[in-house]
């Protein structure tokens, strides 16, 4: 993700502190087309109406965390090619978030230079 790439990003963050964090973190790297969910129910009712191209998700949050959240879109043939990128808390969550088909999983909190390498 290099600065000028229009890219239409989801953040799906329940946390709304993270979520400022985040959103000034890509506008910083020159990120405009920024969508928001607070849970991956929520994310996954946007995905169906408009187009995307990454997904960037909280692993824990109510109703819908990430894992189900890349389990349900990696199932569904119109959202599997969407990158998808996992933030959690935990270095342990790397390989099942890798084995579950997620493109990167980041540790937070994270320099914004880690994301950019996505």
């Amino acid at each position: 993700m290099t600065g000028g790439d229009s890219l239409k990003i989801l953040v799906v963050e329940n946390d709304i502190s993270v979520r400022a964090l985040m959103g000034m973190q890509l506008r910083t790297m020159g990120h405009t087309e920024i969508t928001w969910a607070t849970n991956g129910r929520d994310a996954l009712a946007l995905l169906k109406k408009q187009a995307t191209d990454l997904i960037i998700t909280a692993w824990s949050m109510p109703e819908m965390d990430g894992p189900a959240l890349l389990t349900a879109c990696k199932q569904d043939p119109g959202l599997k090619h969407i990158p998808f990128i996992l933030l959690g808390d935990m270095y342990e969550q790397t390989a099942t978030a890798m084995k579950a088909g997620a493109d990167a999983y980041l540790v937070s909190p994270f320099f914004p230079e880690e994301l950019q390498e996505y």
